[in-house]
């Protein structure tokens, strides 16, 4: 298992809260302190589609991020809706660390102003490990018909203090799954079979929080993070990256109603029922509705790679006879968020 710290992303997370109604504005948003640290705010508005909210991008809006110092940095559009910049000492004066507090604000370009409060940036807890079990359970197939199908489950052990802290830590996670590609061979002149790694988001219709407050023990153990189904993905090797942040108690509160409206509605995708309480607001009007989260924290990754052993020996999709020929075995990186680069701690 490798430990770094990173610089993270925010979620495509299309979930305002709002159980409803267009036209509302939804701010997303989070500082992450690493090296170099960055920053990354996405902004939208809701539109009603067919009874469900989904957002529209605001392009040409102002965003600064400040510090509690006074210290303030423009963060550029660098694709619609999206406000992102990395932060070192060539661009900014401002200093990122644990301790520190930061806001954002964001005027759009009809002139109103939106800002979060002030939250602190919190240190990240260290982990140990990542154990792995595998789990059989029947599901209905498309027919209805009962299968039997295995699950790679994933357990994180960790403390729940970072170092520069004596309080126990709230923590959030999420996930992406990295399995490798290897090319038919095909006879004949050429560079011969390439390989490529293709990466995955994974659990996007759920949100993992623990409360640190909640338990008397400074550790967390064998505490269930999420699975994967078994098959071609580890007949390679299987890479999942776990991206640990500590939250504030208004980012955890932010993220365990969030967590609980998923587990109403059936999903991030569908509509919210009620209103999830964020820390934006309008600043000339306190009475408008106005969605979303910026928080701040370190970001630890933990790594866990799978071994083809560990997982079973699954069938290679491309080293079947009926597959080989498919498109994507002859040219891998025609593969959708495929790279010819190895990933750091692939096999480790």
């Amino acid at each position: 298992m490798g430990l770094v710290l990173i610089i993270g992303c925010i979620d495509e997370i299309d979930l305002d809260g709002t159980g409803g109604g267009g036209n509302k504005m939804v701010v997303q948003g989070q500082l992450i302190k690493s090296s170099p640290s960055s920053v990354r705010i996405r902004v939208s508005r809701t539109a009603e589609f067919s009874g469900r909210s989904l957002p529209t991008a605001v392009s040409g809006a102002v965003v600064i991020l400040w510090d509690n110092a006074g210290n303030e940095l423009q963060v550029p559009e660098v694709e619609p809706g999206i406000y992102e910049m990395e932060i070192n000492d060539d661009n900014s004066d401002m200093s990122v660390e644990t301790g520190g507090n930061y806001m954002i604000e964001v005027v759009t370009s009809e002139g109103s102003q939106y800002q979060s409060s002030m939250e602190p940036l919190k240190p990240v807890p260290q982990a140990d490990s990542v154990s792995i079990v595998i789990v059989e359970r029947e599901e209905l197939d498309l027919n209805d018909q009962r299968q039997l199908k295995q699950y790679l489950q994933f357990f994180l052990h960790t403390s729940l203090v970072a170092n520069e802290s004596s309080e126990r830590a709230s923590l959030r996670w999420t996930f992406e799954s990295i399995y490798r590609v290897d090319e038919t061979f095909v006879p004949g002149p050429g560079p011969g079979p390439q390989t490529c790694f293709v990466s995955r988001g994974l659990n996007f219709d759920k949100v993992v929080v623990f409360n640190g407050n909640e338990v008397n023990s400074d550790r967390l153990d064998n505490f269930y993070l999420v699975e994967d189904e078994l098959g071609f993905k580890f007949a390679l090797g299987y890479l999942l990256e776990i991206n640990q942040h500590s939250l504030s108690k208004g980012a955890y509160e932010y993220w365990d109603q969030v967590s609980q409206s998923v587990g109403l509605s059936g999903g991030l995708f569908e509509a919210t029922p009620g209103r999830i309480v964020g820390n934006m607001s309008n600043k000339n009007d306190p009475n408008e509705d106005v969605f979303g989260y910026f928080y701040a924290s370190e970001e630890l990754k933990v790594t866990r790679f799978v071994t083809p052993d560990e997982a079973g020996r699954p069938e290679d999709f491309c080293s079947s006879p009926v597959f080989s020929g498919e498109k994507v075995c002859l040219a891998c990186e025609t593969i959708q968020f495929s790279t010819k680069e190895k990933p750091d701690y692939w096999g480790q």
